[in-house]
C-alpha cells in the first residue's frame, strides 16, 4: 500500500537529517559523498587502515566486530546522537541485518514500554542485549523477509545501495505479538554499508481508520447499516444473484403512527423506540448475508440474497411478531403502550424485475398498500 503525502513527506524529512548525520560522521562534504560510485558505496568494505586505502583496497570480508568498534568511535557519535534525538523509531543495521544502533522510540516499538527511564538515559539503550547484535530479519514475517534477504544480496551486486520507500509490513514481536507498521530503508553513504530502518507504528491509524469507517457505515442512533450502505448493498447483491441465477428479496419496514408516538412521549422517548426495533428487526435476520439498514426516518429496509417470495414472507411475519412483542415499561412507559409495523416487500426470481430500483420500487409499493389496508400489515408485490 502507497503512503499518504504526509507519510513522504516525514520520510524525506528523516532521510535528509540521516544523511546530514552522516556527512558529520564521515567528516567529509556532501559533494564528495555524491561523487562517490554507486558500486563502491554498496560493496565497500572494511579495512584496518585509513578510510582512503579502505576505498582503493581490494574488497575485503564483512567483519560485523569491525563494525560494532568503529559505530563506538568518536567520528560516528553525531550519527549516534542524532538516531537518538529523532522522534521516529530508528534501527540502524549493517549489511547483514545485524542491529547497530537503536533509539528510544524503536525500542518502545519493538520490546514493549516496560523499560525503565533510567535504562532510557544512559548509554545502556544503545546497548541493551536483547537488541544489540540481533538481526532485524527475525522481526520479519513471510514474505517480506525473504525480500529483505534477497533486497540485501541485490545491493551488494547491483549499481545501487539498498533504499526502500515506505511501505506497510508485519513485525513479529516478542511473545508472538504481530504488529502493522510502515517501514522504510534509508543507504548511509559510509565507507562501511549501513542503513537506517525508520518503523511507523500503524497500530492507531488502523483504529483510526476502522472508527472512521464504522462512523460513514453506520446509522449512528440505531447502529444499523446506513443508507448509503443499503444502496451499495443492493447493488452488489442484485449483480450477484441475477448473474447466478439466485433470487434475491428487499423487504421495506415502516413504523406506524409514529409522528403521534413522538408527539406524545417526545422525541428522545422517540428515539428509544426506533432503538428497540432496530434490535427486533436486527435479531430477525435468517443469515448474516443479509443487510439491515435506516432507510429514513422511521423506515427501515433488509435487502435477503438468495431468498425467495416465501421466504422474505417468513422473515416479516417473525418481525412482526417480535416487535409487536416489545414491551417499553424500561423507558418509563404504561405496559399498555405497544408499536406496529407495516411491512412491503418484493422478489427478483428469473427476470421479473430489470434493475434494483425497480425491484424497490415494488417493495416500497407494497409496503403503501399495506398501510392503506389499516396498518400492521405484511404486503407482497403481485
Amino acid at each position: 500500500m502507497l503512503a499518504t503525502p504526509t507519510d513522504t513527506v516525514s520520510k524525506a524529512a528523516v532521510s535528509s537529517t540521516l544523511s546530514m548525520a552522516t556527512t558529520i560522521a564521515t567528516g567529509k562534504n556532501s559533494a564528495t559523498v555524491a561523487s562517490q560510485p554507486t558500486a563502491i558505496i554498496a560493496n565497500t568494505a572494511i579495512s584496518d587502515g585509513p578510510t582512503e586505502h579502505a576505498a582503493t583496497s581490494e574488497t575485503l570480508p564483512f567483519k560485523p566486530i569491525a563494525v560494532a568498534s568503529q559505530l563506538q568511535s568518536t567520528h560516528l557519535q553525531p550519527l549516534k546522537m542524532m538516531v537518538n534525538l529523532l522522534m521516529e523509531a530508528i534501527v540502524v543495521v549493517d549489511e547483514h541485518g545485524t542491529i547497530q544502533l537503536i533509539n528510544e522510540h524503536a525500542l518502545d516499538l519493538l520490546i514493549g514500554e516496560d523499560l525503565s527511564s533510567e535504562q532510557l538515559n544512559t548509554n545502556q539503550s544503545m546497548t541493551t542485549p536483547t537488541l544489540i547484535g540481533q538481526q532485524w530479519q527475525n522481526y520479519l514475517l513471510e514474505p517480506q523477509k525473504t525480500l529483505y534477504q534477497k533486497m540485501i544480496i541485490e545491493s551488494r551486486t547491483g549499481s545501487r545501495p539498498l533504499n526502500h520507500a515506505p511501505a506497510e509490513t508485519t513485525l513479529r514481536l516478542p511473545n508472538d505479538v504481530s504488529k502493522d507498521v510502515e517501514v522504510s530503508i534509508t543507504h548511509f553513504a559510509l565507507s562501511t554499508p549501513l542503513f537506517a530502518i525508520v518503523i511507523r507504528d500503524l497500530t492507531k491509524y488502523r483504529a483510526e481508520y476502522k472508527q472512521l469507517h464504522q462512523w460513514a457505515s453506520t446509522d449512528c442512533l440505531t447502529k444499523l447499516a446506513n443508507r448509503r450502505v443499503f444502496d451499495s448493498e443492493i447493488q452488489s447483491h442484485w449483480k450477484t444473484c441475477v448473474d447466478k441465477g439466485r433470487p434475491v428479496s428487499v423487504l421495506i419496514i415502516d413504523i406506524d403512527h409514529f409522528k403521534s408516538f413522538n408527539d406524545k412521549y417526545g422525541h428522545i422517548l422517540g428515539d428509544y423506540c426506533l432503538q428497540k426495533i432496530a434490535r427486533a428487526i436486527e435479531a430477525s435476520l435468517p443469515n448474516l448475508d443479509c443487510t439491515a439498514a435506516r432507510y429514513g426516518g422511521e423506515e427501515f429496509a433488509i435487502i435477503l440474497p438468495n431468498s425467495n417470495a416465501r421466504q422474505v414472507a417468513q422473515t416479516a411475519r417473525l418481525i412482526q411478531k417480535n416487535i409487536n412483542d416489545l414491551s417499553y415499561m424500561d423507558i418509563g412507559l404504561d405496559a399498555s403502550v405497544s408499536v406496529s409495523v407495516s411491512q412491503g416487500h418484493a422478489s427478483e426470481i428469473n427476470g421479473q424485475f430489470r434493475t434494483s430500483t425497480a425491484l424497490l420500487c415494488a417493495a416500497d409499493t407494497a409496503l403503501y398498500r399495506a398501510k392503506a389496508d389499516g396498518r400492521n400489515r405484511i404486503n407482497a408485490c403481485v
